[in-house]
């Protein structure tokens, strides 16, 4: 059976992860994978590496560009006419729309669209997020099949017309992976910051507590509001961002602003980042939107006490004060709370740890995804 993966980037975030993730572990014997996108970014790269049929020849970017999705779109029935795929998997809301009407057209039997989020939960005005909403409930409409990654990312379009069935909950999955221990990532880390290894071998280790985060440097992500949050909290807390992006700069001068550059570390990017995760003692993630987050499963598997707002799919990954902590988005205050908590009541710390490591080992496996993603593959 031939599958056909479409993507509008191919640099490495969770839409990608996903892609890598689903044409890796899909039965080789049944399915004839190839991915295709926009770019030959680290995606490409992972997907050759594993004997995965790849390119990133797609002249296609996330920013609207009429003329040139125009020749995007005619460029997509060329390629759907000559690959002749038995499944069309298009991820992302620009492929989403324009590889689901091009499949439309040349008649492929199964089209299924992957919403990993809404753009329409960011910070937009509101005529931008009514067309955002319109374009999302037509791609749903071309496709045969929609896949959210989480029950928030389907209610929150399911009460449009036509499309209430048309909408199927499937979760992320990740396996266990091996990475540093405690020591040994924070030994990692500080050859990255060097101000940080100065910082780490002025302290005792055995009182001093990382609250690490991880992700694209994005105001989405919300770090600024949890930087905020370490001002005038316990000295011997430290806040660690694993990660770069566009909002470097502006986190860089609010640091020093608040006169954080003892509290608070920037490590830039670091590949395979998950590796490095048990550096830290409490994960923070603090975004202001998400869809449903890798990195918290990550975090999960890791075994570390999570305190996240509580937006998308997150909720259905952290159960408040069962397996972490919930904040509101955008609030300083609560995280510098939810941080001091822990801190007073290591025993729930240490049960949250462990309900959210054993739920993540359960409940959201590759093998439980594939498994279901299959099923829908194989529908009628």
């Amino acid at each position: 059976m031939k599958l056909l993966i479409l993507i509008t980037k191919s640099n490495w975030g969770g839409a990608q992860r996903y892609v890598y993730d689903l044409a890796t572990n899909l039965p080789s014997d049944t399915y004839r994978v190839e991915v295709m996108a926009g770019g030959n970014g680290p995606l490409i790269d992972k997907l050759r590496e594993a004997n995965i049929q790849a390119n990133g020849d797609l002249p296609i970017n996330r920013d609207i560009n009429i003329l040139g999705d125009i020749k995007v779109f005619f460029k997509l029935i060329s390629l759907l006419r000559d690959r002749k795929p038995d499944i069309l998997h298009v991820n992302s809301s620009k492929i989403g729309g324009l590889g689901a009407l091009a499949g439309r057209l040349v008649g492929i039997k199964k089209i299924i669209f992957t919403a990993h989020g809404w753009a329409f939960n960011e910070n937009r005005p509101f005529w931008e997020k009514i067309i955002l909403k319109i374009n999302y409930w037509i791609i749903i409409l071309l496709s045969h099949t929609t896949i959210a990654v989480s029950e928030m990312t389907k209610l929150q379009m399911n009460s449009w017309p036509i499309i209430n069935n048309r909408i199927t909950v499937i979760y992320n999955g990740i396996n266990p992976e091996p990475g540093f221990s405690k020591v040994n990532a924070r030994g990692e880390l500080s050859k990255l910051n060097p101000e940080l290894g100065k910082f780490l071998k002025s302290q005792s280790s055995k009182n001093l507590t990382i609250v690490g985060g991880v992700g694209e440097l994005h105001h989405i992500k919300g770090y600024d509001f949890a930087i905020r949050g370490m001002k005038d909290i316990d000295k011997n807390i430290v806040y660690l961002i694993i990660g770069n992006g566009e909002e470097k700069e502006n986190l860089e001068k609010l640091i020093k602003d608040l006169e954080l550059e003892s509290k608070v570390f920037l490590c830039g990017f670091v590949p395979q980042a998950s590796q490095y995760i048990k550096a830290f003692d409490i994960f923070l993630l603090p975004s202001l939107s998400e869809g449903f987050p890798y990195i918290a499963l990550e975090a999960g598997l890791a075994g570390l006490p999570i305190i996240a707002s509580a937006v998308g799919g997150i909720p259905e990954i952290v159960e408040d004060m069962k397996s972490g902590i919930l904040i509101q988005s955008r609030k300083s205050r609560e995280i510098r709370h939810a941080i001091e908590f822990y801190m007073t009541h290591k025993k729930v710390q240490r049960e949250h740890a462990l309900a959210i490591h054993e739920k993540v080992l359960n409940d959201f496996s590759i093998k439980r995804m594939i498994d279901e993603t299959v099923k829908i593959y194989l529908s009628k």
